[in-house]
């Protein structure tokens, strides 16, 4: 619940900063693009209320029935894993991941464009989570431990043990990884220091990509699948703002049997 909360202070938010700009920022908001944006994110969110209402928990029988033989080679590893620790300390660093941009604060550069890159990042955690949870409820994949006897049997038991795929721990941190490298280095693009932001921030969420596997929560193909969707949007969000690419944009058309099509310009 404080999941979807959260959400819905970011959709009211992100509309109230859209006719915001700062002169000196590599960024600007654009009213046609962040609204689109936004209400793709809000849509997303809307519409988990109704995939996750189609979950359903595994019964004993399924439990009983399940096999690692049954797991595709490359993921098959994961099913021996179980680690309630490696899913602590995968919080335990992705919430600093996720609120690393709000380091641009100490800066008085980055601090006076907040509003715009608040704005961006909100609209960017709002699409990665969005579409996180409603891919997670229509796919409905077990998560490794399941089919491991060492994992707890009340956990295979609840809803969220078939949530796998794909990882939204390693979507958010490489989400949050690559808006952060993207735009320091959008501002400070001679600073040597921009290499140490990307290693650091990559780093991080290469971590919390790890522990989801070693903790048994995910498989590595979870896992890759969140690392790329993360990075597209921790790295499409600034693209669509930065100023001097004003031919990268979107557009939505009405087509043919009232069908409505998204399409982005480059």
């Amino acid at each position: 619940m404080l999941k979807y909360i959260i959400n819905t202070i970011l959709i009211i938010a992100l509309f109230a900063a859209q006719l915001y700009s700062a002169n000196s920022s590599p960024y600007k908001l654009s009213t046609y693009t962040d609204t689109l944006l936004t209400g793709s994110g809000a849509v997303l969110v809307a519409l988990s209320f109704y995939t996750k209402e189609r979950v359903d928990s595994l019964t004993d029988d399924e439990i009983a029935s399940l096999s690692k033989s049954d797991i595709n080679k490359l993921d098959r590893s994961a099913a021996n894993n179980w680690s309630p620790n490696g899913d602590k300390w995968s919080n335990i660093i992705l919430a600093p991941a996720m609120i690393s941009p709000f380091a641009f604060l100490l800066n008085d550069k980055t601090r006076d464009d907040f509003i715009v890159l608040g704005a961006m990042y909100g609209e960017s955690l709002l699409i990665t989570n969005g579409l996180s949870m409603i891919v997670k409820d229509m796919a409905q994949r077990k998560r490794p431990f399941v089919y491991n006897p060492d994992a707890s049997y009340k956990d295979k038991k609840k809803k969220d043990a078939v949530l796998s795929f794909y990882s939204g721990h390693t979507a958010n941190a490489f989400n949050s990884a690559v808006f952060v490298g993207t735009v320091f280095s959008d501002y400070y693009p001679q600073s040597k220091w921009r290499y140490a932001v990307w290693g650091t921030t990559l780093l991080a969420a290469s971590a919390t990509g790890y522990l989801r596997y070693y903790s048994g929560k995910h498989y590595p193909t979870d896992i890759i699948a969140g690392a790329i969707i993360g990075a597209i949007a921790g790295w499409g969000i600034p693209a669509l703002h930065r100023k001097g690419d004003e031919n990268i944009s979107i557009r939505m058309m009405a087509g043919k049997e009232n069908m409505i099509a998204i399409e982005f310009y480059l």
